[in-house]
């Protein structure tokens, strides 16, 4: 049964309220951004509790971590009376959840490895791929990264190994027929090394529900928001433990993470015979001008509802801007220069502002400096972010060229960047000396430092870095990585140096570098043996193609302006959002 309200009309009938106390089989609710899904839910989730069901006995998940530590905080500060636990995460947490309730290999739950930890993986053991058919186009974590982003679509399809391997077969493509050998080699190596991925978490949970309905009993009801990104595991997990008291919710036309299209199919998905299925009309979020511009670029045309009067009175900023720059700098430094006069002119909150880019690592790095020059505080959000935070950049061009001495833009770095500092004309000289005499970039600094053309300023500058590098180099084969990534921070000052600088993010920056000393941690205990120079080489594989330490926004409060892509972008509300796009960039 579908039927169309919108939600100011069901609170008038009172079906808004008929809605929340539904217990007559599924409910799925459909509508778009704002127009109260997400409030829904926790309206039906208190309301539960008022007729006494234990909060503990209720499962609320999303999509991302970011969506359900906001579920989590508001319904912390809704509920009234105490509870044990409120199981409250992302599909993957509840699978892992259902598995340790169950007692179920526990030690397999703690060896679960992240995208970034599987490609570190295959990077170290690269030889044993077969990659005859495959262009390395100069970047082998790039490509590694791709096998692991589609080895990982190909799970949350329920796609098997040997299943893939015949429609290779079938195909006759001699690269699926070797990306099968990689899938087959990828699974190997975990269970060489007793380890799991998230898809293997999810999917064994799913398994045990089908041999074990009991597991289910624990839980009533099921609330799932933004469903619409929900892959094949996922839903089919939440389907099988929800039954007939799941509550969905989600935006057929949003689905960031999937095609699109997909996100309609996969609520639909959740629909059977005995499912009441309502579709919301309007937002409560979004000014008219802005709803009527997402609906044009989402069905070329007026939305469902869009012949109505708003629900709620116009706002005289709810205005849509275009702007066209001359080029990707020019646009990042226009959205760069609107944000400051905003925070300065008209008291703007920096948190309450969101940069929306096609790719993090790209024009998020533009819009980040930007930023940076006018010392607005901002964050990175996305899978590439955390790698493209400066003190993490600056700790890798010192890894780097410390594993690598030929690595001559991370000697650039190093040399441009604290403590070093040295003038770009003076690198330029050094750079000369190199081509000339045919040497790596550390040789030609000793060099320059005989050079008549190098001033004696930029001659001690560089004496200092080539004693940082002696004393690095003297240890890159004997420490332990993650105790060397330690003395390293403190040796080149970058955690002496975020102390001292006036930055409002200056919190942040110090929990980054802290993040990268727990990744050399977990380094240490996949490979006990291994060295600094091998961890140098393992995280820049990694770093290239951003793989790990996935920044999520924050959806409840901010401190910093969030530049973050589209993919990212679901559940952030804010008072100001600028999309930086290029010509080539697909809606």
């Amino acid at each position: 049964m579908l039927s169309d309200v919108t939600r100011a009309e069901a609170a008038a009938v009172g079906d808004w309220k008929a809605l929340v106390a539904h217990t007559g089989g599924p409910l799925v609710l459909q509508g778009p951004a704002g127009s109260g899904k997400t409030e829904f839910l926790l309206a039906r989730f208190l309301w539960l509790v008022e007729q006494g069901v234990i909060p503990d006995r209720i499962v609320w998940t999303a999509p991302s971590e970011a969506r359900a530590e906001a579920a989590r905080v508001r319904l912390e500060g809704e509920l009234r009376d105490g509870y044990s636990e409120l199981v409250v995460g992302t599909p993957a947490e509840l699978a892992a959840l259902l598995l340790r309730r169950a007692g179920t290999r526990p030690e397999l739950l703690d060896a679960t490895l992240s995208p970034g930890d599987r490609l570190a993986m295959l990077a170290e053991r690269i030889d044993e791929l077969p990659l005859q058919h495959h262009d390395f186009a100069g970047n082998a974590g790039a490509l590694l990264g791709r096998f692991i982003r589609r080895i990982d679509r190909l799970k949350a399809e329920l796609i098997e190994t040997e299943a893939f391997a015949r429609w290779a077969a079938e195909s006759e493509d001699p690269a699926e027929l070797e990306f099968a050998e990689v899938f087959r080699a990828h699974e190997r190596m975990l269970k060489d090394s007793g380890a799991c991925d998230e898809g293997d978490v999810v999917r064994l949970a799913l398994r045990l529900l089908s041999e074990r309905p009991a597991l289910r009993q624990p839980f009533e009801h099921v609330l799932v928001d933004d469903a619409q990104e929900l892959d094949l595991a996922p839903a089919r997990l939440i389907a099988a433990l929800g039954g007939g008291h799941l509550t969905v919710a989600g935006d057929p036309l949003a689905a960031l993470r999937r095609f699109r299209g997909a996100g309609a199919a996969r609520l639909d998905s959740f629909v059977r015979q005995d499912t009441r299925s309502v579709q919301l009309l309007g937002s409560h979020r979004c000014p008219p001008p802005i709803m009527r511009a997402a609906w044009a670029l989402a069905l070329d045309g007026p939305g469902p509802g869009s012949e109505a009067e708003p629900e709620a009175p116009e706002p005289a900023d709810g205005a849509v801007f275009f702007w066209r720059c001359a080029n990707e700098r020019a646009q990042a430094q226009a959205v760069a220069a609107e944000i400051e006069r905003l925070i300065a002119r008209e008291g703007a909150v920096p948190g309450q502002i969101a940069v929306l880019v096609p790719e993090v690592a790209l024009q998020g790095q533009g819009v980040a400096v930007a930023l940076e020059e006018r010392a607005v505080p901002h964050r990175l959000i996305g899978e590439a972010a955390f790698f493209q935070r400066a003190e993490i950049r600056d700790l890798l061009a010192w890894l780097r060229l410390l594993a690598d001495p030929g690595d001559a833009p991370a000697v650039v770095r190093a040399l441009a960047r604290p403590p070093i500092g040295l003038r770009s004309v003076d690198i330029a000289r050094c750079t000369q000396i190199a081509r000339r005499r045919k040497l790596d970039m550390v040789a030609a600094l000793a060099a320059a430092t005989e050079s008549p053309q190098v001033p004696p300023e930029a001659r001690e500058r560089i004496r200092m870095f080539l004693k940082l590098y002696r004393a690095g180099t003297a240890q890159v084969d004997t420490v332990r990585p993650d105790l060397y990534v330690h003395r390293l921070i403190e040796r080149i000052g970058l955690r002496r140096q975020q102390l001292f600088a006036a930055q409002a993010d200056v919190v942040e920056r110090l929990r980054a570098l802290a993040r990268f000393g727990e990744l050399a941690s977990a380094f240490v205990a996949r490979a006990p043996q291994a060295t600094p120079r091998e961890f140098a080489r393992s995280i820049a594989a990694v770093a290239d193609f951003g793989l790990r330490e996935h920044e999520e926004p924050e959806l409840i409060q901010s401190s910093a302006v969030q530049v973050l892509g589209l993919d990212a972008a679901g559940g952030l509300e804010v008072d100001h959002v600028f999309v930086d796009w290029t010509d080539q960039a697909r809606f």
